[in-house]
């Protein structure tokens, strides 16, 4: 699997891919994913990880409110191409098929395969029952006890997304999130399941579906919903790179501090040859 930067049609995409480019090399190649090396720190990493697999869903239901209409009576609201590519892409995110039938979210995917790699739920599932009562987003955050690192990741997406600016969003949605997850963390999910026979096969489901929706077919959705939603605009393009090279950043962070969780929790979690 080639995790290069994607091949770039225009200006705009160029211009773009070389202002992450030194960003994304460093998520793509941290040192993060040589430090997993049992299911006990896959676990770990996980716990915090789930947190951005639901903040993901959120900006992309932000686009999906601000782009096409989202209330009742109906109006044709936005572009009719940006309608299609936003409706598409959640299409597969949110009720994506499952291999033993029925559809589901990725995020309610991603706790399954929680549960079956040992890792704990509890936190990010007292997270979303705050939400669900209405508690403010920094309050159910610190009230459910959410990591220390994924506190100021997901505060800075929803910065982005409560900015209401759509090629903000986008660009950070694109640019900034799932399609980073690097060949070598599959092998290494595939190397950990042959030692622990089903434990993973969800994950490995799940990480499988994001390469393909986002190789084939969301990376190249999002990156033309960018331009549409720019429209040429110089300053546009601008902002939405910035919030590219943004997300980028912020997700660097976070890795850098699953990192310093996982280093300091290594002696007390067992070491598996």
């Amino acid at each position: 699997m080639n995790h290069s930067t994607p091949a770039v049609k225009n200006p705009f995409q160029e211009s773009v891919a070389l202002a992450i480019e030194s960003d994304r090399r460093a998520l793509l190649g941290h040192h993060l994913y040589r430090e997993l090396e049992t299911v006990e720190h896959l676990a770990v990493f996980m716990e915090h990880h789930v947190f951005a697999v639901w903040d993901f869903m959120s900006l992309l239901k932000a686009l999906q409110v601000r782009l096409t209409c989202a209330s009742v009576p109906w109006l044709p609201e936005g572009d009719g191409r940006v309608r299609r590519l936003v409706n598409e892409i959640v299409l597969g995110e949110e009720s994506d098929t499952l291999p033993t039938g029925g559809a589901s979210s990725h995020f309610e995917l991603y706790l399954q395969a929680m549960r079956e790699a040992g890792a704990d739920t509890m936190r990010v599932e007292d997270f979303i029952r705050r939400l669900t009562l209405g508690e403010p987003l920094a309050l159910a955050l610190e009230r459910a006890n959410a990591p220390e690192a994924v506190k100021p990741f997901v505060m800075n997406t929803f910065e982005v997304i409560e900015g209401g600016r759509p090629h903000e969003i986008a660009a950070a949605f694109t640019y900034g999130r799932e399609d980073l997850i690097p060949e070598m963390f599959t092998q290494l999910v595939k190397g950990l399941e042959a030692q622990f026979p089903g434990k993973l096969a969800t994950l490995r489901y799940y990480l499988d579906r994001h390469i393909e929706l986002d190789g084939d077919e969301h990376g190249e959705m999002g990156r033309e919903m960018v331009e549409l939603l720019c429209e040429q605009n110089p300053l546009r393009e601008q902002e939405a790179t910035a919030a590219a090279v943004d997300a980028l950043q912020a997700r660097i962070e976070l890795w850098e501090g699953i990192a310093r969780v996982l280093k300091s929790a290594k002696e007390s979690l067992p070491h598996r040859p």
